[in-house]
């Protein structure tokens, strides 16, 4: 209700008051002497009694008006109050509810029939920051290893220019321009992964890894769950056969392919012989 509509209710309870004081009091009348000596006897004039009467009505009739116009306001406001409650809680956006906790048991690399594979407890529930470390230096290794257990065979086989001498093994990084070459290797890694391959932590722990694709094969080698389930297993086979290869060696003296206990190229000329 506006401030102008409010001041006309309290001025017309003002009014309705005043005139039902003039009711009860009537106004001095200078009637002489006869209507005084009149009134001490009792006797009101006629006059006085048909002024009184007709003054009692009016007043009375804007006393309660007034008082239905306070009530009306009085009833405006509480139903404009509780219009504004219940909008402001129809208004009010309902809280989403709170995300379910990190599971590193949904994340890609587990696979049947083991599943989810961490018997040492490493990666908890709920420990989102703690699982992107761990698995930040399981794929990174994986992909070393991955190289390494490719390489520790082409090399039997494949020397680059310049590498004639070097050792087809464990020990051509320590020994003639294999040390070099090992040393450019080791700084080219450490820029790349201080400068260049990093993770962002603002995107999801699936995303773990994704530092470009540069050559893109397609379906299905492309971005997605399954793809990223394939690199982990594939790289955790390499991590085995990486060690396997260094530690025979370092036992043996044998490369990654004299490890086999034959030599390829004898069992390709072989073949040829037979099939003469």
């Amino acid at each position: 209700m506006s401030k102008a509509m409010v001041a006309a209710s309290m001025g017309a309870v003002a009014c309705g008051t005043w005139q039902l004081g003039r009711a009860f009091v009537p106004a001095a009348q200078n009637h002489g002497s006869e209507d005084a000596r009149s009134a001490l006897r009792g006797v009101v004039p006629e006059q006085a009694i048909k002024s009184t009467s007709s003054t009692l009505p009016s007043g009375a009739l804007v006393g309660a008006s007034g008082a239905v116009a306070v009530a009306v306001m009085g009833s405006t406001q509480r139903r404009r109050a509780v219009r504004k409650a219940a909008a402001a809680v129809e208004a009010e956006p309902v809280a989403p509810p709170p995300p379910p906790p990190f599971d590193p048991a949904k994340m890609p690399g587990v696979t049947d029939p083991l599943g989810f594979f961490d018997p040492l407890n490493f990666s908890k529930v709920g420990d989102e920051k703690g699982f992107r470390k761990l698995r930040i230096a399981e794929i990174k290794h994986a992909r070393v290893a991955m190289m390494a257990a490719v390489g520790a065979v082409v090399q039997h086989y494949i020397q680059l220019p310049g590498f004639e001498n070097v050792p087809k093994g464990l020990f051509a990084a320590t020994s003639g321009n294999g040390l070099p070459g090992f040393a450019a290797i080791f700084v080219l890694s450490g820029v790349l992964e201080l400068f260049v391959w990093k993770d962002d932590d603002a995107k999801p722990a699936e995303s773990i890894g994704d530092y470009g694709n540069p050559v893109s094969f397609g379906v299905p080698l492309g971005d997605s769950p399954e793809m990223r389930t394939r690199e982990l297993n594939n790289g955790r086979a390499a991590m085995f056969a990486a060690i396997g290869i260094i530690a025979a060696e370092l036992l043996t003296g044998k490369d990654g392919v004299q490890q086999l206990g034959f030599d390829v190229a004898k069992a390709v000329d072989a073949a040829a012989v037979v099939a003469k």
